[in-house]
């Protein structure tokens, strides 16, 4: 299961590498911060390799240039070598998607910027989780989707990541009892019906909530953005960030059972 972070892998690096110290794949920067004197420290999120750390030499001083290919939120085809020290450098960045509709939105931007920070927390480095770069990548084409609420596009990335790990909730059963559910609320465990328990403060999502929320799950980007264009979206901003709030802590409480099972 993916637990950690990308510091801690980084130390396992050299068996996601060639021997040879030579790697291209695809994929897109989720982080950029200064690192030495005048490097630039990037995790990348590649196929076939999952979370990776490499420095870009002399990228923040301005005697290297990646043409925008060190930008966050940035896909491309990296070319990346590797040190006698065992640190893994950026070599070229063929630029394939620079995101800009998404980048002149704030709302959408926060959105991937959000993305980007849960990916970082959450998957383990150099362990492949291409279906979930994927994922991240048609979602967040969808983020910047005219007709298209960040938060829906934000709830139908969490679902399908939480998915691929077997830990998405039941949208049409009770957790409890099986039951075909109308009117739910939100437990640890799932959505539960009104028989199964008290209903108390918990979040609460009608059945014509649930409707929504499985139909943006389950379609396809196109899909989604024709109920968009069709107005479907509008006014549902709330439901859509609160099932997102509720999944997100299905991810932090797989996080502490794996660091609790060591």
């Amino acid at each position: 299961m993916p637990v950690g972070g990308v510091r801690d892998g980084v130390r396992a690096l050299g068996w996601g590498m060639s021997r040879q110290g030579l790697e291209a794949a695809s994929g897109v920067v989720l982080t950029r911060s200064a690192w030495g004197e005048g490097d630039l420290s990037l995790t990348l999120f590649l196929k076939g390799m999952g979370l990776v750390r490499v420095f870009a030499r002399g990228a923040a001083a301005g005697r290297v240039r990646f043409g925008g290919g060190t930008e966050p939120l940035v896909w491309g085809s990296f070319r990346l070598h590797r040190g006698r020290g065992g640190g893994v450098y950026l070599s070229a960045v063929d630029v394939v998607d620079g995101m800009i509709p998404l980048r002149r939105r704030p709302d959408p931007l926060r959105a991937a910027v959000r993305w980007s920070r849960l990916l970082v927390r959450h998957l383990m480095a150099e362990h492949p989780a291409d279906d979930l770069l994927a994922n991240l990548y048609w979602n967040m084409r969808l983020l910047a989707a005219p007709g298209v609420p960040p938060d829906a596009a934000e709830w139908r990335f969490l679902w399908r990541w939480l998915s691929a790990w077997g830990l998405a909730p039941d949208l049409a059963r009770c957790a409890h009892c099986g039951a075909a559910l109308g009117e739910a609320s939100w437990t640890g465990e799932g959505l539960i019906c009104a028989g199964c328990g008290p209903q108390g403060d918990r979040p609460r999502f009608s059945g014509e909530d649930l409707a929504l929320l499985r139909r943006v799950a389950g379609t396809d980007v196109a899909g989604v953005e024709r109920h968009g264009k069709l107005g479907e979206l509008d006014g549902v901003r709330g439901t859509f960030a609160l099932a997102s709030r509720c999944v997100q802590g299905l991810l932090s409480q797989d996080i502490r059972s794996s660091d609790f099972k060591g």
